[in-house]
C-alpha cells in the first residue's frame, strides 16, 4: 500500500458493520487492506488459454493458501476472489484488460516463488508418517542434542524464575526425602531390633547352658559335703590336720598336725605324716570310692575333672589324684602338685579361700589356670557343722578374725575347654554369622579386672557395636558381648539413602517437568486469552464484557503488498515475525494488550481487559505508538536490509469485548471504535500517529504526560480528513511526548484554546455533521 493511496475498496475492519453496497454486515476486530481482486477474463474464445489461465489462478491461489496471505473463495457468479483473513466486503469489479495484466505480472512472479522458496521439500512432510523418516546422521543428533540443551535451558529456567515451580518442587523432594529416610529409618530400626534380639537370644542360650552345668556341678559339691557331715571318720580330718603353725613365728613343738613343707615354702602343708598311716589310708580310700560314683553319677561327663576335699582350707584328698581319662590327646591332669596346698595360705588363691569359708552358698572363681595346669573353673562349698554348742568348737576356722563353725570346704574342677566345646558356644553364634566375647571381672586389692574367658575369631569387630548380657554363673560377674560382623544395622542401609535421595529427585524432576509444562501451556494461553477469560471459559461461561472507555491502536506497513511480492514466503514471515516481536516487546513495557495481527496489520488496546481511566489507557497507547516509530526506523528487512515504513491510528471509545464460539477461541473488540480505530490506520500518513477527537480529549487529561499534538489538514488544506463511512473527523496529529514537571513551560492543560477547540468538536458531533457513505449506512 503506497503512503497516501486510500483505497476505497478497504473492509470494514473491527467490529464496524461497514460493507459495500451489495454486501452483508461483517462484524470483525480486526482491520486488513483488501489485496485486490482477481477476476478471469470473460471475453476469450479460446478455450485452451481460458483453461490455462484457470490452472494459473488455482496455483497461484494455493500458493497464497500456504502461506496464509489470502483465501481463495469462489463467489456465486463463478468468478474467484482474493480475500483477505478478515475481509469485511467483497472485491470490486476489474475490467478483463486489467485482470489480465494482473495474471501476466502474477505469472511472471510465480516462478520467482517457487525458484526461491527456501522451504525444503521435508519442511512440508507430515511428522506422523513413520514411512518417510530416515536415520538420523550426527548432523542430526547433533541438531538434537543442541536442541536438547536448549530445552533445558528454557526449563530450568522456567523452574527458577517461577516460584509457583520452584517452591512445589522443593517441597516435593523434601517431603519425599523425610519420608525415604524415615522408611529406611523404619526398616533399619526394625532389622536390627530383630539381629539383636536374635544375638540376645543366642546369648541367654549360652547362658542357659553355663548354669545348667554350674547347677550339675553344686550337685557333687553337695552330695560330698552331706557325706563328710554324715561318716564320723571324716570327722577327724579337720583335726589331724591342724591349725597352721609357723616355727619361724611360734614355736611348735607340741603342734600335732601337718607341718609347713619346706620344700614348697608356706603354700603348702606336708601331708604325709596324715595318709601314711593306716587311718589316713582308710579315710583316703573311703573318698576315693565316694568321689567316684559322685563323679560317675554328676551327669558332667568328662567336664567334671576332679573332686577335692579341704579340712581347715588345706587341700588333703584328691581325686582322681592324676586323670588322663578326661582329656584328649594324651595329655593327663597331674594333681599331685596340688595335694597339701594350704589355700588359706596362698597370696594367690586366699581371696577365693577366704570368701568360701563365711559363704552360706556355693562359691565360683574362674576360669583360673591352675598350677597343675590346665584353664578350669572352680566351684567350693563349705563343710559346716553348725550344732556343735557353746565354743570352743571341734570344728572350726577363724577368718579375718572370726571363727567360724567349718570344718573345711569340698571343691570341684571343671574342665573350662570341655565346658565350652558342649555349650557349642562357638559354632551357635558362627550359625548366626555374629561375633561374641565371654569376660569375668575380678576384684583383687580393690583393683578391678576384666579377663576375657571365651571370644570368637573375629570378636575385634564387635569392640563398639554389641548387645551385652549378665550370665548368673557364679561371684566373679559374667558378660558375655555379642555383635555382627558389619553391626546390627543392616547393609541396605549404606545404599538405600542414596537411592532415597534420587528417587526423590527424580520425581521431583518428573513434577518439575509436569509444572513448567502447565506452566508454558498457560503462559502460552495467557499470551492468546487474558487470564479472567480463560476462566470462564474454563467453567464453561460465555464471555462478553463492557468497557465505557478505550483506546486502540492499529497499525499496517505501508507498501506492503508490493514488497511481499518481490519477497518469498518465508522471508515475509521472517520480516513480519522480527518486527512484530519488537512490537510486542514494546507492548509489554507500556502494560497495553495485544488483540491480534492481521498479515501486515498490528492490532493492540488500552484499558482492555485491564480497566483503567480513559486518559490513561489514551497515554499507554499513544506512549507505545510514539515507542513503535522510533523502532521501526531502525528496522531493517534481514534479508535485504530494506527499511519499513508503518502508518498509525488511534481512536478511543467504547467497546464490547469477548470470545466468540468454541474452537479456535480469541479474545475479539466490537464495536465502532474498533471500525473508527481502522479509519484513522487507512487516512494516516507514512511514519505519522493519527487520532480521533476523542482520543485527542483524553491524551489532554493524561495523569502522567502532556504530548505535543498537530491539526490534521487533508491534501486540500481543509482542516481534518474524510474517512469512509464517518464522514470527516477533525483529528491530530501526535508529534512527541514529554513526562510532567520536566518542561516547566508545558503544563496540563497548557492553553485554553485547545480545551475549547476540543470540547467544541465533541459537544457539535462532528461524527455526524457528514453523511455516511451508503455503504456503511446501517451502522
Amino acid at each position: 500500500m503506497e503512503d497516501n493511496n486510500i483505497s476505497d475498496d478497504r473492509s470494514g475492519e473491527g467490529s464496524s458493520n461497514n460493507n459495500d453496497a451489495n454486501s452483508s454486515p461483517d462484524h470483525s476486530s480486526t482491520a486488513q487492506e483488501d489485496r485486490g481482486s482477481l477476476t478471469s477474463p470473460s471475453d476469450t474464445n479460446n478455450t485452451d488459454t481460458t483453461t490455462n489461465n484457470i490452472n494459473i489462478k488455482e496455483r497461484i491461489i494455493q500458493t497464497k493458501r500456504r502461506v496464509s496471505y489470502a483465501d481463495s473463495v469462489n463467489t456465486d457468479d463463478g468468478t474467484t476472489t482474493a480475500r483477505s483473513s478478515t475481509a469485511g466486503s467483497s472485491a470490486r469489479r476489474q475490467s478483463s484488460s486489467s485482470v489480465y495484466d494482473l495474471w501476466s505480472k502474477v505469472m511472471r512472479k510465480s516462478d520467482l516463488w517457487e525458484s526461491q522458496s527456501l522451504l525444503s521439500e521435508s519442511d512440508y512432510e507430515d511428522d506422523d508418517d513413520e514411512t518417510k523418516k530416515t536415520p538420523c546422521n550426527m548432523q542430526c543428533i547433533s541438531q538434537n542434542i543442541k536442541s536438547s540443551i536448549e530445552w533445558t535451558g528454557i526449563t530450568l529456567k522456567t523452574a527458577v524464575t517461577t516460584p509457583s515451580v520452584l517452591v512445589p518442587c522443593i517441597i516435593l523432594f523434601i517431603v519425599l526425602s523425610i519420608c525415604g529416610i524415615l522408611i529406611v529409618y523404619g526398616f533399619d530400626n526394625a532389622a536390627t531390633n530383630s539381629r539383636k534380639q536374635t544375638a540376645l537370644a543366642v546369648a541367654e542360650q549360652t547362658d542357659l547352658f553355663f548354669v545348667r552345668v554350674l547347677e550339675n556341678a553344686f550337685v557333687p559339691l553337695f552330695t560330698m559335703a552331706q557325706f563328710i557331715q554324715e561318716l564320723p571318720e571324716f570327722h577327724k580330718l579337720d583335726e589331724l590336720i591342724g591349725d597352721r603353725c609357723d616355727p619361724s613365728i611360734e614355736d611348735c613343738s607340741n603342734f600335732s598336725g601337718a607341718p609347713i613343707d619346706p620344700m614348697r615354702n608356706v603354700t603348702h602343708r606336708d601331708m604325709s605324716q596324715v595318709f601314711t598311716t593306716e587311718e589316713g589310708m582308710a579315710i583316703q580310700s573311703k573318698f576315693d570310692s565316694i568321689a567316684r560314683g559322685i563323679k560317675t553319677n554328676s551327669g558332667l561327663g568328662k567336664a567334671l575333672v576332679n573332686i577335692q576335699l579341704a579340712p581347715k582350707g588345706v587341700v588333703s584328698m584328691i581325686y582322681p589324684m592324676v586323670n588322663c581319662a578326661d582329656f584328649d590327646n594324651g595329655w593327663c591332669m597331674n594333681n599331685t602338685g596340688a595335694w597339701g596346698h594350704d589355700l588359706l595360705n596362698d597370696p594367690n588363691r586366699v581371696g577365693i579361700a577366704r570368701a568360701t569359708v563365711p559363704a552360706p552358698g556355693v562359691v565360683t572363681a574362674g576360669p583360673l589356670n591352675l598350677i597343675q595346669g590346665g584353664e578350669t573353673f572352680i566351684a567350693r562349698l563349705a563343710i559346716n557343722f553348725p550344732n556343735q554348742g557353746p565354743k570352743p568348737w571341734k570344728h572350726s576356722m577363724v577368718v579375718d578374725g572370726v571363727e567360724y563353725p567349718c570344718w573345711g570346704f569340698v571343691v570341684v574342677l571343671l574342665n573350662w575347654k570341655t565346658l565350652k566345646d558342649d555349650s557349642e558356644i562357638y559354632e551357635n553364634f558362627e550359625a548366626e554369622k555374629s561375633q561374641f566375647k565371654l569376660t569375668r571381672t575380678d576384684i583383687k586389692d580393690g583393683k578391678t579386672n576384666v579377663v576375657t574367658i571365651a571370644e570368637s575369631a573375629k570378636s575385634y569387630l564387635i569392640e563398639k557395636d554389641n548387645v551385652t548380657l549378665s550370665l548368673d554363673t557364679g561371684d566373679n560377674d559374667w558378660v558375655i558381648s555379642v555383635g555382627y560382623d558389619d553391626g546390627f544395622s543392616p547393609n541396605y542401609k549404606k545404599w538405600a539413602y542414596p537411592i532415597v535421595f534420587c528417587s526423590a529427585f527424580a520425581f521431583t524432576i518428573l513434577m518439575l517437568l509436569v509444572l513448567v509444562s502447565k506452566k508454558e501451556h498457560e503462559r502460552l494461553l495467557g499470551k492468546l486469552l487474558p487470564p479472567h477469560a480463560i476462566r470462564k471459559l474454563r467453567k464453561g461461561r460465555t464471555v462478553v464484557e463492557k468497557y465505557n472507555m478505550v483506546t486502540i491502536f492499529f497499525s499496517d506497513i505501508v507498501g506492503y503488498t508490493s514488497m511481499s511480492s518481490e519477497m518469498n514466503p518465508e522471508e515475509v514471515m521472517r520480516m513480519l515475525n522480527d518486527l512484530y516481536t519488537k512490537f510486542d516487546e514494546v507492548l509489554q513495557k507500556h502494560k497495553i494488550y495485544k488483540v491480534e495481527t492481521i498479515g501486515d496489520a498490528y492490532l493492540a488496546v488500552g484499558g482492555c481487559p485491564k480497566k483503567c481511566t480513559g486518559p490513561a489507557a489514551a497515554e499507554k497507547v499513544t506512549l507505545f505508538a510514539l515507542d513503535i516509530i522510533e523502532l521501526v526506523k531502525n528496522f531493517r528487512v534481514e534479508s535485504s536490509g530494506a527499511q519499513v515504513f508503518i502508518r498509525v491510528g488511534l481512536a478511543s471509545g467504547p467497546v464490547v469485548a469477548g470470545v466468540a464460539g468454541t474452537n479456535l477461541p480469541k479474545y475479539t473488540l466490537f464495536g465502532d471504535t474498533v471500525n473508527l480505530a481502522a479509519r484513522m490506520e487507512q487516512t494516516s500518513k507514512k511514519m505519522k500517529i493519527q487520532i480521533s477527537p476523542v482520543t485527542y480529549r483524553m491524551l489532554l487529561d493524561a495523569p502522567n504526560y502532556d504530548f505535543r499534538m498537530t491539526e490534521r489538514y487533508d491534501d486540500e488544506g481543509e482542516l481534518g480528513v474524510v474517512a469512509k463511512g464517518k464522514g470527516r473527523q477533525y483529528t491530530k496529529w501526535v508529534e512527541s511526548a514529554h513526562k510532567l514537571g520536566e518542561n516547566s513551560n508545558s503544563t496540563k492543560g497548557s492553553t485554553t484554546e485547545s480545551l475549547n477547540r476540543a470540547a467544541t468538536a465533541v459537544d457539535n458531533d462532528k461524527f455526524d455533521d457528514h453523511p455516511l457513505d451508503k455503504e456503511d449506512e446501517h451502522v
